[in-house]
């Protein structure tokens, strides 16, 4: 049996420098747009935007146009033993978008990341290393820093879709070799972002499912 839960919300907010906090694991997972980002080999400088996009689930995105049509992103949340993922859509809905997503198990500690192609809303229908995202070679990845995720791409794009969808996916599930599928989000929800002014316009839906 599923059980989902639906609710919507509207409202229009600019840059958000709010600082985050929340318990992962028995640790305190922290990030905020203040903050120094703790990776290394970063295409960024110090005119990337930051936006806290779901403050619910602590996830925070920042964004930079690094050279012409090269657009670097970087997805912060805390680490819940889950895949996470944003998606660009052209209509704001799930299906027909492309996504980007990825995790890190909780045994091995191993990380992946992966481009889906979100084709239908059954299993079969999302594909890995699919989608019409012009990904650039070597720049997707993921890693754990102080009990959060930062998952990094850059793309290649005039302008990036800017109606985007977020997702976290039910604890201790991981796709796996040799189909690397995912199970169903366990919560999800969509923004509108104005990529050259910051704002965060919302008009989503917040959705939670349980199997069982």
């Amino acid at each position: 049996m599923k059980l989902c839960s639906v609710s919507f919300i509207s409202s229009l907010i600019g840059l958000q420098l709010l600082p985050l906090f929340t318990i992962v694991n028995g640790q305190q997972a922290t990030d905020s747009c203040n903050s120094t980002l703790p990776l290394k080999d970063l295409a960024f400088d110090s005119s990337h935007q930051c936006v806290e996009v779901w403050r619910v689930q602590n996830y925070i995105l920042r964004y930079a146009r690094t050279v012409e049509n090269t657009w670097s992103f970087i997805l912060s949340a805390p680490d819940s033993s889950a895949y996470i993922g944003i998606g660009f859509s052209t209509t704001g809905q799930m299906v027909g978008s492309s996504a980007v997503v990825g995790w890190i198990t909780s045994d091995s500690r191993s990380g992946s990341a992966k481009q889906y192609l979100l084709g239908g809303k059954s299993p079969g229908e999302v594909i890995p290393d699919q989608g019409d995202l012009k990904i650039i070679n070597g720049s997707l990845k993921i890693e754990s820093v102080s009990s959060r995720l930062y998952l990094s791409f850059q793309l290649t794009a005039e302008l990036p879709r800017e109606r985007l969808l977020y997702a976290r996916g039910p604890a201790e599930f991981f796709p796996s070799s040799p189909d690397f599928r995912l199970r169903e989000h366990q919560f999800m929800t969509t923004t509108t972002i104005s990529y050259n002014t910051g704002n965060l316009s919302f008009y989503f839906k917040i959705s939670a499912c349980l199997n069982y």
